[in-house]
């Protein structure tokens, strides 16, 4: 656009200092072409809209489909358009997608691609450059950038037989070997009337048929109110180990929760790290590590059900490590909503005098405690020290060992 400026600078100049018609002629063919391209580029702008539409909510391994349709409502062609969309490297290889093409009026592109979830997370697709000109060529303009879309990739979830947790609350969901408690919802059979059987327990139809007391037999439950709280502090794992075994503590904990749920038990979940929504899919830089330290830690209060279970995956995939993130105060302070007789489900990487002390005192104020460790390094040691400490531990240092076998109750 400045050499068109600086040629009918020169073409006025010219015609004024020789008078020859010719350049004045030029001068006004250089005027108009400025003019009618402002307005060709005027009335295309108006007609420009995009639409991305994509498959937000994803599990690791699946394809995301997403496509990109460019609008021109405008009874003028688009000689060209550029289009430039940023994307996230954990989703694709390429980085960036170029697509040059030309509308015709009234009329529309589409461009189609698909991105891999490969890794849990909270990603943006986007933002999208988009730069168009005019039929001469000599006009240029940056028509927009396409704010990103957030995509949420769901982390793993392996399929668990059977997860044995501590539990003291009568009437629950889910079968135990240890009776606690008896449900008079679970009715099982009948058998024959004790003297230590309540009087209400009495099964009046089978009796009068057996001519003889006979009480209702049910099967015994326990409850499990569990609170998951996972760790995401690096000061929680080795240094060697940090990436894996973090990522691999997700995984345990959308595993126990997907499990127990499906066991129709009440599951809530508390992150010792950042929600990266904050951040908008960005891991903190340092300098703004204090800034978010201070903010309440991520937290999906008990429920129940499918839409209680994918909110709980929907945090673990934005959740992100926070440095100086304290696990300690995250206990107490979580647990002290709890009711006596909950479960706390601690997911960590290795444990700490400070962790054991927090977890003992828990434990002692009638919260049942699991304290799972997933550090290569340290896992082994964390499980003793827990366990002398008289706190139900477990290691799991790789995925196959996330379905739990049954000799992992708490210590009474």
């Amino acid at each position: 656009m400045a050499s068109l400026f600086v040629v009918g600078g020169l073409l006025l100049v010219a015609a004024f200092l020789t008078g020859i018609g010719v350049f004045y002629l030029l001068f006004y063919l250089v005027l108009g072409i400025h003019f009618l391209g402002w307005f060709w580029i005027r009335t295309i702008r108006r007609g420009l809209s995009v639409e991305r539409t994509l498959l937000d909510r994803v599990f690791i391994g699946e394809t995301i489909p997403i496509t990109v349709t460019v609008h021109n409502r405008s009874l003028l062609p688009v000689p060209w358009i550029s289009l430039r969309e940023s994307l996230p490297r954990e989703l694709s290889s390429q980085g960036v997608l170029k697509r040059v093409t030309s509308l015709a009026p009234r009329s529309e592109t589409v461009v189609e691609y698909d991105l891999t979830a490969r890794r849990r997370g909270y990603y943006p697709v986007g933002p999208m450059d988009l730069q168009y000109g005019d039929v001469f060529g000599f006009r240029q303009e940056e028509r927009w950038r396409e704010e990103p879309t957030m995509v949420i990739v769901y982390p793993t979830v392996v399929p668990i037989s059977r997860l044995a947790l501590p539990s003291t609350t009568p009437l629950g969901t889910e079968k135990s070997t240890r009776i606690l408690y008896e449900d008079p919802s679970r009715v099982i059979g009948a058998r024959e009337y004790q003297p230590s059987d309540s009087p209400r327990m009495i099964n009046w139809k089978v009796s009068a048929a057996r001519g003889e007391l006979f009480v209702r037999q049910v099967e015994p439950a326990v409850s499990h109110e569990v609170l998951i709280l996972l760790d995401l502090s690096p000061a929680g794992y080795s240094q060697r180990w940090i990436n894996y075994s973090s990522e691999l503590s997700v995984t345990v904990a959308a595993s126990f929760a997907a499990h127990l749920i499906g066991k129709r038990q009440s599951v809530g979940l508390a992150v010792n790290g950042i929600d990266l929504v904050a951040t908008g899919g960005q891991m903190l830089s340092p300098a703004l590590v204090d800034l978010f330290r201070a903010e309440r830690s991520p937290f999906v209060a008990v429920g129940k059900g499918r839409r209680q279970l994918m909110s709980i995956l929907e945090l673990l995939a934005r959740v992100g490590l926070l440095t100086g993130a304290n696990m300690q105060r995250l206990l107490r302070h979580e647990a002290s909503r709890l009711p006596w007789g909950s479960t706390l489900v601690v997911v960590t990487g290795k444990s700490d005098p400070t962790l054991l002390a927090t977890l003992l005192g828990r434990r002692r104020a009638g919260h049942n405690v699991l304290a799972v460790f997933t550090d290569t390094d340290e896992a082994r040691d964390s499980v003793a020290a827990a366990r002398a400490a008289g706190i139900a531990a477990r290691s799991i240092t790789d995925r196959e060992q996330i379905d739990v076998a049954p000799g992992i109750a708490a210590v009474s």
